[in-house]
């Protein structure tokens, strides 16, 4: 019986499936300037950088995407070379701190993944943490953020080395394409 269960993702030794939307309070944002979403075209052998702004006059960085060398391993099942050019894309979906990046038949370097650097400080918008009795303040809320993942539909994960970075930064891993959330657990 205990063999059936572990087999079948039972017991407390098999990976976590995550947690409901539901069950993370998710940082509010203004809707003074929408992003813009993010169209990043660069070769697989460099370092590259791209930026997700708002469409306020400022273009004030929403998140910044770290695409490190050979991050991304294959494309439609095919091993990509050191010089082939990669296009990400990042949408942004209204009114949160919540993005998409595709497309879905990418696959990235579990040893050197990209990194979002999500930012928040001029749009975003701490007063949710009065929707859960688990935080006291705007500060303890902003402390608890993280970059959580859409692995399955309906079952969020903590993105890997998901910290605070900054007093208005949080950066995670991204360990592969799918949807991102700036949240933290209600």
């Amino acid at each position: 019986m205990v063999a059936v269960a572990a087999a079948c993702g039972g017991g407390g030794t098999g990976p976590t499936q995550g947690v409901t939307r539901a069950d993370l309070l998710a940082l509010a944002r203004d809707t003074a300037a929408e992003p813009n979403g993010a169209l990043c075209a660069f070769k697989n052998n460099q370092l590259s950088h791209c930026q997700i702004t708002h469409s306020d006059t400022a273009q004030t960085t929403f998140a910044t995407l770290t695409f490190f060398p050979h991050s991304i391993v294959s494309r439609n099942d095919t091993l990509l070379c050191d010089t082939c050019t990669i296009v990400v894309t990042a949408t942004v979906t209204p009114l949160t701190y919540q993005f998409t990046i595709g497309p879905a038949s990418l696959v990235f370097n579990e040893a050197g993944e990209p990194v979002a650097d999500i930012t928040f400080g001029t749009h975003g918008d701490p007063s949710v943490y009065t929707q859960s009795p688990k935080y006291a303040s705007a500060a303890a809320f902003i402390q608890a953020l993280g970059v959580w993942h859409e692995r399955t539909p309906d079952h969020w994960v903590l993105g890997r080395n998901s910290t605070l970075t900054g007093p208005s930064t949080v950066s995670g891993a991204l360990e592969g394409p799918g949807t991102y959330l700036l949240a933290a657990p209600k």
